[in-house]
This record gives C-alpha cells, structure tokens and sequence, in this order.
C-alpha cells in the first residue's frame, strides 16, 4: 500500500486488491474506490473487511446493484456510484467525517498513474 498525500481529515492511499487485504489492519473507517470491473475480485478476496475496516465503497462504473446485492445485510456500509475517478475522489473528500482513509484499490491487471490520483486529490 502507496500512501498518496494527507489531507485535512484524510489520508489517502493506493493499492493493489492484495496489499490492501494484507495492510488494512491499523485502517479503520476506510473508504475504497474501484472501478466495476475489478468487483468480482474484490468480493472474493475482500469481503469479510466490509462493515468492519471498510465502510465506503465507491464504485466507479454502475454496477452499485451488484455490491449491494453482494453485501447486503452488513450494517454500516455506504455504496455509492461515481462516472469516473475524479467524481469518485471529490465523493471521498466530502465525506471526511465518515472515512479518515482513502483507499484507491485495484487488481493486478488494472494500471492507475499515481501523479494524476495526486493531481486530482490536490484540486
């Protein structure tokens, strides 16, 4: 797991599916962002962290459905869908309250640039 930046209230991080499962341990109150197709790895590997260390998931697609349905009667858990990274971000930002952690997570086949996450958390 990459830290990004600290920002007032926030840490924000980057990570592959596998880092995030092996250093969320000290990382309560997570959000993590994810693009929908990396879904059905993320359930399968993640999912007894939702409700526990991850209480955000914000999808970056429109598949919000599918992790509702896949979580459905964990308590403390906020879904909610983005177009794209930048509104996924500004969603993270507003709501400081609710997640002190950030977490952009992916499989090992998804590639992200970590200059342009920094750009868009700095704006």
């Amino acid at each position: 797991m990459e830290k990004l930046i600290d920002t007032p209230g926030q840490t924000f991080y980057y990570s592959t599916i596998e880092s995030l499962i092996k250093n969320i341990g000290d990382k309560n109150k997570c959000a993590v962002i994810l693009a929908d197709e990396d879904l059905p790895i993320f359930f399968d590997k993640v999912v007894h962290l939702i409700g526990n260390s991850i209480n955000q998931i914000i999808v970056i697609g429109h598949h919000v459905d599918h992790v509702y349905q896949k979580i459905q009667g964990l308590t403390n858990v906020f879904i909610i869908a983005a177009v794209h990274i930048k509104d996924a971000t500004q969603i993270a930002l507003n709501s400081s309250p609710l997640s002190k952690n950030v977490i952009y997570i992916s499989s090992i086949s998804s590639n992200h640039n970590i200059s342009d996450l920094l750009n868009l958390i700095e704006e």
